[in-house]
């Protein structure tokens, strides 16, 4: 592998594992770790419902009520025709939280490969931004984490393996990438957000790492 944002010298090893170890990896993919905004259904108003009891379906044959748009959102009120016009606002990124009680982790992302120059791009961006912050905690984030894309292409349909290498990382700090955009780019953060789901193709997979000790302490 070669480093995309800073380079850490790796022993010399053979390469001729990485893609058996990729396909493992995507194969236990967990999925993506923000999850997508989702709907809950609502009743309709009471004004309509259909007035006959007669004319209401069987219980087996009635339809379900349609779901929102995404949650939180609330129907039009009838009678407002622009209202009514109007489309679905667009999904909000969630509130996530993704910390880490190891001194390491592994994020490993497979990355279609419409969306490697996009997935490089914002992942700097991010990094920088949290460097430049005047938070002390986005700052100790930015100087753990490191990201490196894999040489060999063994992911499942073609994606492009990036890991993010977060060492050490950083105390009770939130590492979801939807909440970092909305704390460094509040303007632009449903832009960002959506680049950044579009990007992925298999999943996201995340790993806590804890030290071996290959050689003991001289006493």
């Amino acid at each position: 592998m070669r480093p995309v944002n800073r380079g850490r010298t790796a022993q010399g090893r053979s390469g001729r594992g990485w893609p058996a170890v990729l396909l493992l990896l995507a194969g236990v993919a967990v999925g993506m770790a923000l999850p997508r905004p989702f709907a809950r259904a609502v009743q309709p108003p009471a004004e309509q419902q259909p007035a006959p009891e007669e004319q209401q379906p069987a219980p087996e044959e009635q339809q379900p009520p349609a779901p929102l748009p995404f949650p939180g959102a609330q129907p039009p009120p009838a009678g407002d025709p622009d209202a009514e016009e109007e489309g679905p606002a667009p999904p909000e990124p969630p509130i996530a939280a993704r910390t880490f009680t190891a001194p390491a982790a592994l994020i490993v992302n497979f990355v279609q490969p419409s969306g490697v120059g996009s997935f490089e791009a914002l992942t700097r961006r991010l990094v920088a931004a949290l460097a430049e912050s005047e938070d002390p905690q986005h700052r100790a984030q930015a100087a753990g984490w490191t990201m490196y894309r894999a040489v060999e292409a063994a992911a499942p349909n073609n994606n492009a393996v990036f890991f993010w290498l977060l060492d050490p990382t950083a105390a009770d700090a939130n590492y979801a990438v939807p909440q970092l955009l909305n704390e460094m780019f509040p303007d632009e953060v449903q832009q960002l957000y959506e680049g950044y789901m579009q990007a992925f193709g298999v999943g996201q997979m995340v790993l806590d790492l804890e030290p071996v000790v290959l050689v003991d302490a001289a006493p």
